[in-house]
């Protein structure tokens, strides 16, 4: 249980967006198990992925790094399980709640390869109007309270068929193993971009953590976003 929830708190930490995040906002991650939060934090904190402070928690770059990891093997996972098996979003997330913590990295790129080779036509007929699978299972405003409520479940597209200017939430990252640079740049799962141009050859400029970054079309293509509300 510790393993699962150590995981689960550095997935969620992520997908918040924020610098730091209150311990008291991953309760609902332990199921009203506050020793066993209390345990695993400390963990990780031993373990060099987490800092705390006044402030909250904490990634270290050894902890956005497994963080990335298990959000990929997430993302990966409800792909498969939307686009192949036909499964519904919200169960997909869940499922793959429970999957991410014991498949290994090795099934993960035969998947993320399968998914690849596949390509983006190879649907299950949803279309674009599938939506973003929760990582929290709850109803609670910890997923997007670093975005202050920005997307409140609009449909997914991929960033190409966004418009100039829009501001955007990464929900996913298609093709994982072949976009791994993304998550250099910061183009993460729970990040916030904007799309600042579309280029006449497919390509976009976005904008993430104040600095403008090209993009192929290809991978443009595969970034899997959901537009903010921001009237």
């Amino acid at each position: 249980m510790t393993f699962e929830l150590s995981e689960d708190i550095l997935e969620a930490i992520l997908n918040t967006g924020k610098e730091t995040v209150k311990v008291s906002n991953l309760e609902d991650l332990a199921h009203g198990d506050t020793e066993g939060l209390s345990k695993a934090v400390t963990c990780l904190k031993d373990k060099g992925y987490l800092t705390e402070s006044a402030r909250g928690l904490s990634l270290t770059d050894k902890g956005t790094v497994k963080a990335a990891q298990v959000a990929r093997k997430h993302a990966v996972l409800t792909s498969f399980l939307t686009d192949v098996l036909g499964t519904e979003p919200d169960h997909a997330s869940k499922e793959a709640c429970l999957m991410e913590h014991s498949i290994s990295s090795e099934t993960i790129e035969r998947l993320d390869t399968f998914l690849e080779k596949r390509g983006p036509g190879h649907k299950t007929g949803r279309g674009r109007g599938w939506r973003r699978a929760a990582h929290l299972e709850t109803s609670s405003p910890v997923e997007h309270e670093g975005h202050a409520g920005l997307t409140k479940r609009n449909p997914i597209v991929s960033l190409s068929e966004c418009e100039e200017g829009s501001l955007l939430h990464v929900s996913m990252i298609r093709c994982f193993a072949k976009h791994r640079r993304l998550i250099d740049l910061g183009v993460i799962p729970g990040e916030l971009i904007t799309l600042r141009r579309k280029l006449d050859n497919n390509a976009v400029v976005i904008t993430v953590k104040g600095c403008d970054i090209a993009l192929s079309p290809e991978v443009a293509e595969n970034i899997m976003v959901e537009r903010c509300n921001t009237q």
